[in-house]
């Protein structure tokens, strides 16, 4: 089932008033372009625009434009607009109506919930600074479907940045795709470590409980009731210090609140500046186009006499568009802010909640203290026996999580007749496709798993080729036994390593015959002059780039994008 399809891209800066719009078709797209005029960039945008991020999309010299990014694409069957700036990406309908609007990509309300949940992938690895489960984002169910310029060439599924935030990631998004290990798996896995965390929860609190309780038994001989007032002043007065420093606490949390607050209030007033003189800028320049409007214009506050040329309305025009660059920043910075002010207002009631608290414990040691004979003279024996029932839950509770983890064996284990079936699909395959692309240098030990990279023997001219293979490899042993929903396959520049005529005809035919059925293919590449006419499909959707160096954004296709894709930016960072 195709699950993803890309229809148009947008690249929009408002910085420099450039933009780039690329429409593509269902089947085949082929990118051409010179070094250096932007075919790696727009392909990098594509998976990027929908939170997968592509490596050196961070360079100074994009980042100086300031761009931001809207797809049109085809998702299980509908059509939707999505649009991002920075880490902020809005998700539209068809009509381009908001829907949705997320901060982050695998953050809690990133775009990964809108954009996983499409696909149903719902996949969490371990997280390898801390060890710790977290949810794996976009680019992890596209790696099947993307080979990056910079980083696809050299190991497959490496084609996406942030990939190392998990441990053994390759290895486990292998064995998603291909089917090796079912959904159910990973369900099994993270409940399994969400229960080892639970049991060892229980057993730290057991071995604390079983400590004090020693220390009592060894003790109790030794307790003698005693009330005395002193000692109970001091640990009043101990409560009390603790109390003012919670106190302490509030007042510097509001503080906070305060501060953020007052900030908001002057970026808001920053942003009713700007729009006012947008306003008013775009008023005079509407009284300057006039007919009717004289050549000499006089300032009716002044009297300062101004003339009414062609460069003088320009000016005003670069002044709106200069204003509503700035404005478009401040709004981001809105709301920047805004979620420091909702994170400080909810420190404020977690502290104001524990002062309240102290409160009342310090209200009821003013008024409980007869409860210290009592304390002093039966604490011993109901310490002992309270203790040693709390022991004896707790070995109850660890017992029960045991019970659970040793339920999720079933969904743990590994089905070895199923893996044994995939690998010979597999190697069967990557024999075949390398046999027809010419690559004759490696054993059949070098592609024994498919989590084996294919480096080793295989150098030179031979190693792009014997990706091409494993990546069609891997492809074509997902569809047929993974569950994988089938998205766009771009490649980036296949030609590597200088190949030889023949072996580029083998290459492209390659790539073109064996893309999925029904799936959109988008590849670019310097040139198909030394393809053979007869190798690319007929109707195959051609985007020629014109050779003007670091021209990816122009500055004619500036006005339709923004007529296109403006207001939906504008929503997105609205608040």
């Amino acid at each position: 089932m195709t699950g993803l399809v890309f229809k148009k891209l947008w690249i929009v800066s408002k910085l420099e008033k450039a933009a780039r719009t690329v429409s593509f078709q269902s089947g085949t797209n082929i990118l051409t372009g010179e070094n250096d005029v932007g075919k790696s960039t727009l392909i990098k945008s594509l998976y990027h625009s929908i939170g997968a991020d592509a490596p050196q999309m961070n360079n100074t010299r994009w980042k100086r434009a300031k761009a931001f990014y809207c797809s049109e694409i085809v998702l299980n069957g509908a059509t939707y607009f999505i649009v991002r700036d920075g880490k902020y990406f809005g998700v539209f309908d068809a009509q381009k109506g908001m829907l949705s609007k997320h901060s982050g990509i695998s953050t809690e309300g990133g775009i990964a919930s809108f954009i996983c949940e499409q696909l149903n992938f719902n996949i969490e690895l371990e997280k390898s600074t801390d060890g710790k489960l977290g949810r794996a984002g976009p680019a992890f169910y596209f790696l099947p479907f993307y080979v990056d310029q910079d980083a696809g060439w050299t190991k497959s599924w490496e084609s996406f940045s942030g990939l190392q935030q998990f441990t053994s990631f390759r290895k486990n998004m292998i064995e998603y795709h291909l089917g090796i290990r079912a959904q159910s798996y990973y369900d099994a896995k993270k409940k399994e470590m969400e229960f080892l965390e639970t049991k060892s929860a229980h057993q730290a609190e057991r071995n604390v409980l079983s400590t004090a309780l020693a220390t009592f038994q060894k003790r109790s001989s030794q307790i003698q009731v005693s009330l005395d007032p002193v000692a109970f002043k001091e640990e009043l007065d101990q409560l009390v210090d603790s109390y003012n420093l919670q106190r302490a606490r509030q007042q510097d949390a509001l503080a906070k609140v305060k501060d953020i607050s007052n900030e908001r209030n002057a970026i808001d007033t920053d942003i009713a500046i700007l729009r006012r003189s947008i306003s008013e800028l775009t008023a005079d320049y509407e009284y300057a186009a006039r007919l009717e409007t004289p050549d000499i214009v006089g300032c009716p506050t002044c009297g300062t006499e101004f003339e009414n040329s062609f460069q003088e309305r320009f000016g005003l025009l670069d002044d709106v568009d200069y204003c509503r660059g700035i404005l478009d920043q401040r709004q981001k910075a809105r709301i920047e802010v805004s979620e420091k002010l909702d994170a400080a207002e909810r420190e404020y009631q977690s502290v104001g909640q524990e002062t309240h608290e102290m409160d009342l414990l310090l209200n009821r040691k003013k008024s409980e203290v007869t409860l210290r004979d009592i304390v002093a003279s039966e604490g011993n024996k109901e310490m002992v026996v309270s203790l040693s029932a709390d022991i004896v839950g707790k070995d109850e509770s660890i017992e029960e999580v045991q019970k659970a983890i040793d339920g999720l064996k079933a969904d743990l284990k590994l089905d070895s007749k199923r893996k044994k079936e995939i690998l010979e699909y597999y190697q069967s395959r990557m024999k075949e496709y390398l046999n027809a692309l010419n690559v004759f240098v490696l054993e059949e030990s070098d592609y024994a798993e498919p989590t084996r990279v294919i480096k080793n023997n295989a150098l030179g001219s031979d190693l792009p080729r014997a990706l091409v293979a494993q990546y069609f490899a891997l492809l074509h042993t997902m569809k047929k036994f993974g569950g994988t929903k089938v998205c766009p396959l771009i490649i980036d520049s296949p030609q590597q390593q200088e190949q030889d005529t023949s072996n580029v005809g083998a290459i492209f035919k390659f790539i073109f015959s064996k893309a999925l059925d029904g799936q959109q293919l988008i590849l670019g590449t310097i040139s198909t002059e030394a393809v053979p006419d007869e190798v690319i499909p007929k109707g195959a959707n051609r985007i020629v780039l014109s050779n003007e160096k670091y021209s990816v954004l122009r500055r004619d296709q500036f006005s339709e994008a923004i007529a296109d894709v403006g207001e939906m930016h504008e929503l997105l960072l609205s608040k």
